[in-house]
């Protein structure tokens, strides 16, 4: 037969030895319950954690660059704003007072550096020999106020960084201190949060990691438990409708959720927390752990129907649908753990915890069912798995329909194949930071403001290296360069709050001279104020913008969250500006920071998630060979299920959903799960011929004997990742959406297309 040899003589001596000791059952119950139990007790350490940085890949030297920079400056993604509106116009005396009596009620938070508002902000300038400092705004004063206004608007570096072209509010810079912990950011949060509802301001909006990480954390417990409970509701009510029966819902929920307990009880044991990918992990077990107790289930109640006597159902189910389960185990495992190609931890432990809870659950389906089988099994399962019913009258006529249109099915499998690839050919790789976040949720909104009222929120971070050795930071040569880089940046991207050493000169030498000519100081004039920027070198300000050996600085700025594919474009546009416009041997520029961080790892994800889709198929290709020993049924086993990948991707290029970490992961998932329902087809047609039938009742009897659990086990998977399209995480809900396709199209290309591949080679055998 097709059972390996090496499985086979395990296969008969476990089941000769639960046939032949009833004590095997009561064990297996007891080990259940005790570790049971004890897992149930390490869930309650299980936490939350949502790590901004984990995200980081560690593909190249890319990842080092940026913790080198950080350690030299300072963390470019750990600061706050807060946007305060006024539908009047700012230039009002009682909202300034108000805007400058919360800046110092904030200035008296702890984790908070330095805030620098409207109402504390002053320029710099050089008068004399002396530099002296003036406030931008005279708040006590209101008939300074038109003044002020002029100059603010004729800064180019406060208008769209503290004040935005329609003045109708004013913007807060908390810089917090570097690397807080996600209890100190929770703090700092809700204290901020606390002191603003102090104040009766029209709107506010604040944006920043210490509020969006909380965020995400809320939403991943909420999820958690909706994922969860809305996966158990939708399978209960397929479970009732496929048996029935109180006791067909019970016995395989009870599987799969202990399945789950014993996972997040492994992960509490080696200190692992719940991320925005294992929120995940309970409905993916509770979903892939199904499949083998429903196999399960459907075949032992069956056999009670045709009158098998119970001693010999159990060797029967290991021949007939226990073989078939595990190779379903090993492509979906080997599906999870394609992921360990990323480069992303988050995403390598998502595949790793994955794959332990479907292992899990299929140790049960063979352990803990078969005990619970044994003690009690009622009489009503068994009268709903006869065969005189509508539901097989319907799938022998389907079966005799494809025979009769073998020729119409592989025409139009070619025509969507065709279509696809055309798709495909659509699709663009894109990332958004708080794209994942619904737009109902108020820091997106607050984040979309920022972006739609002043230069956006999004770190741009570029390195500087001065490689002359005999110049550094301060030279005119070198401050002048970096002033057309900073220039082009304001240009290309649209940035503010703009910094670099050139911008703070050329600050000083415009609020010094009485022109309205924005142009850079000459050499002449440069000298006094290069003077005193070199005599006040070890400052804490100024260290955090240029090293004190004056040998390395950076521009640092922020822009709109315009997505990966237009920052990309810019930062070509950039670099190549920089190559012809700047000295090479002078000046190395790097462009590092967060948000490109994140862009990279949209990139390198792409690529691993390919590398690991490459490998499933390469596995299960060698698996498929090994069994039927014919590349001509490795071809029929991988067709089928290719092609609801090509399917989705071509889908994913014509409705413009962009490819990115999330949707890049469905790909080998997918592969993985689609493999199942084939695995069971191919297995059962090869038994019935095995059992001597001919071609055409092995087909039909095929049909009979997996057409019902495919078919429930598909609505399983359905419902399971249907419950994560409700996901307020874009991410979630792309990814629950893809794969529910890939499953409605894997079941089509099974039912439809993998009858007549296999008539194509068992027929030409026959004849």
């Amino acid at each position: 037969m097709f059972i390996l040899p090496f499985f086979k003589p395990y296969f008969v001596f476990s089941f000769a030895f639960i046939k032949n000791h009833k004590s095997y059952y009561r064990a297996v119950l007891l080990i259940v319950v005790l570790f049971s139990a004890f897992c149930l007790y390490r869930i309650q350490f299980l936490k939350f954690d949502y790590d901004f940085e984990a995200f980081f890949p560690n593909e190249d030297h890319e990842l080092e660059v940026y913790n080198n920079y950080r350690k030299t400056f300072e963390h470019d993604n750990e600061f706050a704003l807060i946007a305060l509106e006024n539908s009047k116009g700012i230039f009002n005396k009682t909202f300034l007072l108000r805007v400058d009596s919360l800046t110092k009620a904030l200035n008296q938070l702890n984790y908070i550096q330095k805030i620098t508002s409207p109402t504390n902000l002053k320029t710099l300038s050089l008068g004399g020999l002396i530099p002296t400092q003036t406030r931008a705004l005279h708040i006590e004063d209101e008939t300074l106020y038109k003044e002020d206004s002029i100059k603010i608007y004729q800064s180019p570096h406060l208008v769209g960084s503290f004040f935005p072209l329609n003045a109708k509010s004013l913007t807060i810079y908390i810089k917090t201190k570097d690397d807080l912990k996600k209890r100190q950011s929770d703090s700092l949060a809700s204290n901020i949060e606390k002191v603003l509802s102090r104040f009766n301001f029209e709107n506010i909006h604040y944006v920043g990691r210490i509020f969006a990480q909380q965020v995400y954390l809320d939403n991943l417990q909420k999820e958690f438990g909706l994922f969860l409970g809305l996966s158990f509701l939708v399978v209960i009510l397929f479970l009732w409708f496929s048996f029935r029966s109180i006791y067909g819902i019970i016995v395989p929920v009870s599987i799969v959720l202990i399945s789950i307990i014993w996972t997040l009880g492994v992960m509490s044991l080696v200190g692992k927390t719940l991320d925005i990918m294992t929120v995940m992990l309970p409905t993916m077990i509770f979903i892939a752990g199904m499949s083998d107790v429903v196999h399960f289930f459907s075949k032992y109640f069956e056999e009670l129907a045709k009158g098998t006597k119970k001693e010999k159902i159990y060797p029967l189910i290991l021949k007939e649908v226990g073989f078939p389960t595990l190779l379903t185990l090993i492509t979906t495992v080997v599906g999870f753990l394609s992921l360990l190609f990323s480069s992303i931890r988050p995403i390598r432990d998502f595949g790793i915890y994955t794959s332990v809870g479907v292992i899990i659950a299929f140790i049960l389906s063979y352990s803990l069912l078969p005990a619970l089988l044994y003690f009690f099994t009622p009489k009503k399962l068994v009268s709903v798995h006869t065969h005189n019913n509508r539901t097989y009258r319907t799938m022998r006529s389907g079966l005799f329909w494809i025979f009769r249109n073998q020729k119409t099915i592989l025409l139009i499998t070619a025509v969507t194949i065709i279509l696809s690839i055309i798709g495909i050919s659509k699709i663009k790789v894109n990332n958004i930071l708080l794209e994942d976040l619904s737009d109902k949720v108020k820091i997106k909104q607050d984040f979309n403001f920022f972006d739609a009222n002043y230069s956006g929120v999004r770190p741009l971070e570029i390195k500087i290296s001065v490689l002359n050795p005999k110049k550094n930071v301060w030279d005119y040569e070198v401050i002048n360069a970096i002033d057309k880089v900073d220039e082009f940046i304001k240009k290309e991207y649209h940035a503010g709050f703009l910094i670099s050493p050139s911008s703070l000169v050329k600050t000083v030498y415009l609020n010094s001279i009485d022109t309205q000519i924005k142009k850079f100081p000459s050499a002449e004039d440069y000298g006094l104020i290069t003077k005193q920027f070199q005599e006040n070198r070890k400052r804490n300000d100024l260290k955090k913008l240029v090293t004190v050996n004056g040998k390395t600085t950076r521009i640092s700025a922020k822009i709109s969250d315009m997505g990966s594919i237009k920052a990309t474009l810019h930062n070509a546009h950039l670099l190549a500006f920089i190559e012809n416009n700047v000295d090479s041997s002078l000046l190395k520029f790097e462009i590092t920071g967060a948000a490109h961080l994140v862009d990279k790892n949209n990139e390198y994800m792409v690529n691993n998630m390919t590398q690991g889709f490459i490998f499933s198929l390469i596995v299960i290709a060698i698996l498929t060979f090994f069994l039927h020993r014919s590349w001509r049924m490795v071809l029929v086993f991988i067709i089928p299920n290719v092609i609801p990948l090509l399917i989705i991707g071509g889908i994913m290029g014509f409705a413009g959903i962009e490819l990115k970490a999330a949707t890049s992961l469905v790909f080998s998932i997918a592969f993985g799960i689609a493999t199942d329902d084939t695995i069971h087809f191919i297995s059962r047609l090869k038994i019935e011929l095995g059992y001597g039938k001919s071609l055409m009742y092995a087909f039909k009897r095929t049909y009979f004997e997996t057409g019902k659990p495919i078919i429930l086990t598909t609505f399983i998977l359905l419902g399971g990742f249907m419950s994560l399209m409700i996901s307020d995480f874009q991410s979630t809900f792309y990814f629950g959406f893809l794969i529910c396709i890939t499953v409605i199209i894997a079941v089509v290309a099974d039912i439809f297309l993998l009858p007549v591949l296999l008539f194509m080679i068992y027929g030409k055998k026959k004849k």
